[in-house]
């Protein structure tokens, strides 16, 4: 191609990418909702791509193919939503809480804050269902206890992804799925692997923490709050149960979640002797908590993926009509070199910084790496693992990402909370020194690769 005509490409395709981040970074700053820079998004993709000689009708049908990768998943989120909603009137959630409150030591405050916060978004699946339930009572905790807010912010911010990254109800974790074309209980294998030294350092890193900064006591006052309201029971506990169990024995995901849904209505209508109406209402719009003390109760319902869903069907809409336009070549190649130098994981780590930096949120980052890093990593399994590994927890590091903001505006704490976030720094630091010591034993054998 002529030398001119080819920088001006080049310089096309900058002014799409820049008109694109920028539509992003005035929703952000103006508080609007990213759907419509995603909306933006589209019309500049889909304008630059007809530039390109793509004709409408092939547009149309590649926006539609895009958005069809990820149209199993609607089942997935709306599952999810009623799931959030009727494990809180169910009482699930509450008793959940209820008996983590009664674990938490003062001596190890950190430590209970991440390793509760832990467990319940592996349940969940879900950082903000986690961040607004248990987050926020922990965080009330060590506010009444004069304990260091800070520090108790990044111990819930790292637990609340851990469930993010690695539970079989985690929307990312599908999502990673399905444009990876990977199974889901294998890329769980995988993760706990790859996951299980991070966990142990952060466990310990908090453990030191709680000790240089010790709590005397702690206000358990909300667990008498839910014991008040809600009825216990072994039928209150099976939805949470039945996902364990299920899960143990590798039952298909949507499956597991409808059995723990109709567990969770089961217990609202005969334990917690709930309407129907009132259970249809958390199933769809989600459960309004009766007292203001338990506001941190009310979320969940289909209502509350309604956003999840539009980004990701936006997002993923554009993403095929990107790659036949060849509109991120030039950071594909410049990837493919960082490949060659650093090695696949590290080089899927800075894109995914890249990404979560532009996208400014979730969703958008996982595709846009999954595109650029494709032809890096073509083992399908392996660029599964590493961008569950990279993207889905570094945009909870960037203050201006939804990842963050959102567990940030619930905690009522600023981005000072990130450098104690540890599991989130520890879990790609770990990946990226065994990509580094693989990467120096194959050189060793073979010079010539260096």
């Amino acid at each position: 191609m002529n030398p001119f005509l080819l920088r001006r490409e080049r310089l096309i395709r900058l002014f799409v990418l820049g008109l694109f981040v920028l539509g992003i970074a005035v929703c952000v700053i103006a508080n609007i909702s990213l759907l419509r820079a995603l909306g933006f998004g589209l019309v500049c993709f889909s304008l630059h791509a007809r530039s390109t000689g793509i004709a409408w009708p092939e547009i149309l049908r590649l926006l539609f193919a895009g958005a069809g990768r990820v149209f199993n998943l609607l089942a997935i989120f709306l599952l999810i939503g009623m799931l959030t909603g009727v494990w809180r009137i169910s009482g699930t959630i509450p008793l959940l809480i209820d008996k983590a409150l009664s674990f938490i030591e003062p001596d190890f405050f950190f430590l209970w804050c991440f390793l509760l916060c832990a467990g319940l978004s592996t349940l969940l699946g879900t950082s903000f269902g986690t961040v607004s339930t248990l987050g926020v009572i922990c965080m009330l905790m060590a506010r009444a206890a004069g304990i260091d807010e800070v520090l108790a912010g990044g111990a819930i911010l790292s637990g609340v992804y851990v469930g993010d990254r690695c539970s079989p109800m985690s929307s990312s974790a599908a999502l990673v799925c399905a444009i990876t074309g990977t199974e889901l209980y294998a890329n769980l294998r995988a993760m706990f692997r790859s996951g299980l030294i991070p966990l142990l350092l952060t466990s310990a890193g908090y453990a030191l923490l709680s000790l240089l900064a010790p709590a005397h006591n702690v206000d358990a006052s909300s667990a008498s709050l839910l014991r008040e309201e809600f009825r216990s029971g072994v039928l209150v506990l099976l939805p949470a149960l039945s996902v364990i169990v299920l899960g143990v024995l590798r039952v298909e995901v949507k499956l597991s979640m409808l059995v723990s849904i109709l567990l969770a209505a089961a217990a609202g209508v005969f334990i917690q002797h709930v309407p129907p109406e009132a259970l249809l209402t958390a199933l769809v719009s989600g459960y309004a908590a009766p007292r203001p003390e338990l506001g941190f109760l009310s979320g969940g319902g289909i209502a509350s993926m309604s956003r999840v869903i539009g980004i990701v069907m936006l997002s993923s809409s554009y993403s095929l009509l990107i790659q036949r336009s060849r509109l991120l070549d030039d950071f594909s190649r410049i990837i493919c070199v960082l490949s060659q130098r650093l090695g696949p994981y590290p080089a899927t780590a800075v894109t995914s910084v890249c990404t979560a930096a532009l996208a400014c949120n979730q969703t958008l980052a996982i595709l846009l790496t999954q595109q650029l890093c494709a032809p890096v990593q073509t083992d399908r399994q392996s660029l599964a693992l590493y961008l569950e590994d990279s993207v889905v927890l570094i945009s909870a590091l960037l203050p201006w990402n939804i990842a963050f903001s959102i567990v940030a505006l619930t905690l009522q704490q600023g981005e000072s909370i990130i450098p104690f976030a540890l599991y989130l720094w520890l879990l790609p630091l770990c990946q990226c020194v065994k990509s580094f010591a693989a990467r120096r034993r194959t050189l060793a054998k073979n010079p010539r690769r260096a």
